[in-house]
């Protein structure tokens, strides 16, 4: 009895020696191997996914409190400001220079920020310029810089 059309001939052509049944063991070393090569190129693409998006996030919160510092000096009408010698995301003015955010604002004490700390940190010299951004940990964030 002899099976006709495709059937057979998947039938005839695709079993193995001996009529076993079943992947050979290079059959299934290829796919291994194609499908690591396949993991290896995703989880590269995803590491550069997350580091440019802690980069865009540094500059975007950058301009953000550069703003704020040239907001206040607009505001108070200074052409100067205390110099941020210390690495700081407090923009309250507790442990930062400059007040840039209040929790009660008021019309003569207004919020130039969203919050009152930053993802990152900052430096600042006299003239409210953002001279160095660093980490929560201190470390200085590759690619983001001040302009």
């Amino acid at each position: 009895m002899q099976r006709q059309g495709l059937y057979g001939w998947f039938n005839k052509n695709l079993r193995g020696k001996k009529g076993q049944k079943g992947f050979t063991l290079i059959e299934l070393l290829v796919v291994v191997t194609i499908l690591g090569v396949l993991a290896a190129i995703v989880t590269l693409s995803l590491v550069g996914l997350t580091t440019n998006a802690s980069v865009q996030s540094c500059n975007a919160e950058y301009k953000t409190v550069q703003d704020a510092l040239d907001a206040y000096m607009a505001n108070n009408n200074v052409s100067t400001v205390t110099a941020q010698g210390g690495f700081t995301n407090d923009m309250t003015g507790a442990t930062g220079s400059v007040k840039l955010y209040d929790p009660n604002p008021s019309p003569s004490n207004p919020n130039y920020t969203r919050n009152g700390t930053t993802q990152f940190k900052y430096q600042w010299d006299q003239f409210g310029r953002i001279t160095a951004i660093a980490d929560k940990n201190g470390a200085a964030v590759t690619g983001c810089v001040p302009h």
